[in-house]
């Protein structure tokens, strides 16, 4: 008797290397490249899969590579890509030619997003991934040095600036370039772009305070700041604002000035309606992805943003008193039936002894992570996030502190939500002693 998932099987061919397998048709729409197949496929691998190539960085690199699904013809360009920059990778690799100029190469083909997500994607422990990140360290070195021969503008000022407002903006200048050294010291990102934008806020406001006439620092007051942001915006004055503390610990001024505050939506628009649940939890269980549908329930259920999820770890996650429970903030968390399903789809082995514990729960990186969750859910995370929060209110818990320690969510956060709610704690009194305290109040009760 031939088995039934044998007799539905047919050719396909695979998304990476290009050769032939066969695989039971009831598989083939979940099956999308040469590490997923492993396990159904009926019969050899083919030839020509990664798998069976000698180097043993083949199937790491093959595994650095999402899943295809088929969506739309950016699907398949998107797939085109990933597999063309890994398959330069792979080659460099085999080649021991996986240079600091080679990796510039792939940067100026295929963008740093696509390099930075590609490095996100290997193990912590990979090789490649060191020699990737060192490199990418060189690299923003020679960015930044470029960056300081290039004048901040092809074009001259159009306010020539007094001496001290020249000499202000030099010192800012120098202290945000010792700030990027140090980030990329200790291996932060800090762009050479984000250098050039702070000298050119601070200069456009000195520009601003020239054509008001003054000529010296001390001439500088709050009111000056309060005129640029009616003839800009609050995110100029932000930088603005920034800029002048830092020129009043460098020049004598005992002029104090207040940073624009802005104010917040209220939480009625800002909280994500708790009627829009249900819809977002559908349109998540229509997902294909496994990751996405297990960061959308931290989401949506915990609390817990992308960037969160994303590092996340198998020692995160443990198996006790026959529940799993998972570790978000400084407290395990019982996970719910629905979210404890998923998560040991994508991760079976994440309770067990011998897991390695230092192995992130998700492949993807934190930036792409969250953009997958958007797409799913349909609406954004801050609201969805904060919806969850307001769930929890809703289900009892309003400590504070039981919530910050147990997901993480800042005690701000915490107090925005509360101001959904109308906590009316007369209500929580007993009728009886009520009565009592009226009496009391009254002069009828003198015990």
């Amino acid at each position: 008797m031939i088995p039934s998932d044998v007799r539905r099987a047919r050719k396909r061919t695979c998304n990476v290397c290009g050769g032939s397998f066969t695989a039971p048709t009831q598989n083939s729409e979940r099956r999308h490249n040469c590490l997923s197949i492993r396990g159904v496929v009926i019969g050899e691998l083919p030839n020509e899969c990664w798998q069976n190539r000698g180097h043993p960085d083949a199937s790491e690199l093959l595994a650095s590579m999402p899943s295809y699904a088929q969506k739309s013809a950016r699907s398949d360009l998107a797939h085109r890509r990933r597999l063309e920059l890994t398959t330069r990778v792979l080659e460099w690799v085999q080649a021991n030619q996986l240079t600091v100029d080679n990796i510039d190469a792939l940067r100026r083909d295929f963008g740093q997003r696509a390099v930075h997500d590609f490095v996100k994607r290997l193990s912590a422990e990979s090789r490649i991934r060191a020699q990737f990140e060192s490199a990418l360290g060189e690299l923003r070195q020679r960015d930044d040095a470029a960056a300081r021969k290039i004048a901040p503008r092809d074009e001259p000022p159009a306010v020539t600036l007094p001496e001290d407002f020249e000499r202000g903006i030099r010192l800012f200048v120098e202290k945000t370039h010792r700030i990027a050294e140090i980030k990329h010291k200790h291996g932060h990102r800090y762009s050479a772009i984000t250098v050039r934008k702070r000298e050119h806020d601070a200069r456009a406001f000195c520009e601003f305070l020239v054509r008001k006439g003054l000529d010296y620092w001390p001439q500088v007051a709050q009111h000056h700041l309060d005129e640029y942001i009616s003839e800009t915006n609050h995110g100029a004055a932000d930088r603005a604002s920034t800029f002048l503390a830092f020129i009043r610990r460098h020049f004598r001024l005992t002029q104090r000035f207040v940073r624009p505050r802005r104010r917040r939506k209220p939480p009625t628009e800002a909280v994500l309606p708790i009627s829009e649940i249900p819809t977002v939890l559908k349109r998540l269980m229509g997902c294909s992805d496994l990751q996405v549908i297990v960061a959308g329930l931290f989401l949506a259920l915990f609390a817990q943003t992308p960037t969160r999820s994303a590092e996340l770890t198998y020692s995160n996650v443990r198996k006790r008193a026959g529940k799993i429970e998972a570790l978000f903030a400084e407290q395990w968390t019982p996970l719910d039936p629905l979210t404890t399903r998923f998560l040991l789809r994508l991760a079976p082995r994440v309770v067990e002894d011998g897991a390695n514990g230092a192995t992130r729960l998700f492949r993807y990186s934190a930036g792409y992570l969250g953009d997958k969750v958007h797409q799913a859910v349909g609406v954004h995370v801050r609201p969805l996030r904060l919806g969850a929060v307001a769930n929890l209110i809703r289900s009892g818990i309003t400590d504070r502190g039981a919530l910050h320690r147990v997901l993480g969510v800042s005690l701000p956060t915490l107090a925005y939500v509360e101001k959904l709610f109308e906590w009316d704690l007369h209500m929580t009194v007993d009728p009886e002693m009520v009565e009592s305290r009226n009496e009391v109040i009254r002069g009828e009760r003198t015990e």
